[in-house]
């Protein structure tokens, strides 16, 4: 018995409407084959891309966790330099800070060492007794300058100088104003004409001989009278013996008395200085003729005003 043959496929392929018509012949277990063959070899294809991008992904995971470490590296480097960069800042603001504190402590310092030299600088050309010390505070500024002490040094070192300056003037003033109040002037506006000295004399009025207190000095009616040093004019007034007068207290107990004047031109209280005019010269009271009575009294007594005179 003969089997029937297998059905099979036919394919035709036709080119063009001019060209010949091909026919293939394919058996029923080929077409089923075919898919089936195209599916495997789409499903290795599939496979192998995986496969593919499985180890892609691997080596891109690995290239981004070394340069994720780069970048961690990179990153702490730079906090690094900031956390410096900072600390460096930190340094630049206090060296600031600490060179405004110098500028103002500078300029302190220059404000009172010209307030210095103006007070003590002058008292140098007036007083000997002060020429020293302000001499000596201006070395002792240049060495702690050379020295390298700061500016607050400097300064405290001003003000312990202006303490010793400040006493050291206190007693030139005190000294000084004991020199004024010596009666050293000369207390007469005319030349030093004396008509009679310190001393025992013959009394022009008795002819008997007595102690004259002070000294004569000639002159003219209205000529000028001066007082001899710095003083407090302790009274005025006038009497049958001294006549028209004026009594001066200065320093250390000392007083002078101007005797005989025409006028008087000063009052009790009144405070004046050596070679201030306080009267007129005259012929006042127990007097021969025009002349100032000049006397000087030390402690209520009596000495001789050419001690004083001669200086």
């Amino acid at each position: 018995m003969k089997r029937s043959p297998k059905p099979k496929w036919s394919f035709v392929l036709m080119r063009g409407a001019e060209q010949s018509v091909k026919q293939f012949k394919v058996s029923k277990r080929s077409v089923v084959a075919a898919p089936a063959a195209a599916v495997l070899a789409l499903s290795g294809c599939i496979a192998a891309i995986q496969i593919r991008s499985s180890f892609k992904i691997d080596s891109l995971h690995d290239e981004m966790s070394q340069q994720s470490n780069s970048f961690s590296q990179t990153v702490n480097g730079k906090d690094d330099s900031i956390g410096t960069l900072q600390e460096e800042i930190g340094r630049l603001n206090r060296q600031t800070q600490e060179l405004k504190g110098k500028i103002n402590d500078l300029h302190e310092l220059e404000n009172k060492l010209k307030t210095f030299i103006e007070q003590y600088g002058r008292l140098t050309e007036t007083s000997s007794s002060a020429t020293p010390n302000a001499q000596e505070a201006r070395d002792l500024i240049m060495k702690a300058e050379q020295s390298g002490l700061d500016f607050r040094q400097i300064s405290s070192l001003v003000d312990t100088m202006e303490l010793t300056m400040e006493q050291s003037v206190k007693q030139a003033q005190a000294r000084q104003a004991e020199l004024d109040a010596l009666p050293t002037g000369w207390p007469a506006k005319s030349s030093a004409t004396f008509t009679s000295g310190f001393g025992y004399r013959v009394d022009p009025f008795t002819g008997k001989s007595t102690f004259h207190a002070g000294v004569d000095i000639g002159g003219n009616v209205g000529d000028a009278v001066f007082s001899a040093a710095d003083g407090t004019v302790e009274e005025t007034g006038q009497d049958g013996s001294r006549g028209r007068f004026v009594v001066i207290n200065h320093h250390n107990g000392l007083k002078t008395i101007y005797m005989h004047l025409s006028r008087i031109e000063a009052s009790s209280g009144d405070e004046v200085v050596r070679g201030e005019k306080i009267g007129l010269m005259g012929s006042t009271g127990r007097s021969t003729g025009a002349h100032l009575h000049f006397q000087v009294m030390q402690h209520d007594e009596p000495v001789n005003p050419l001690r004083y005179l001669s200086n």
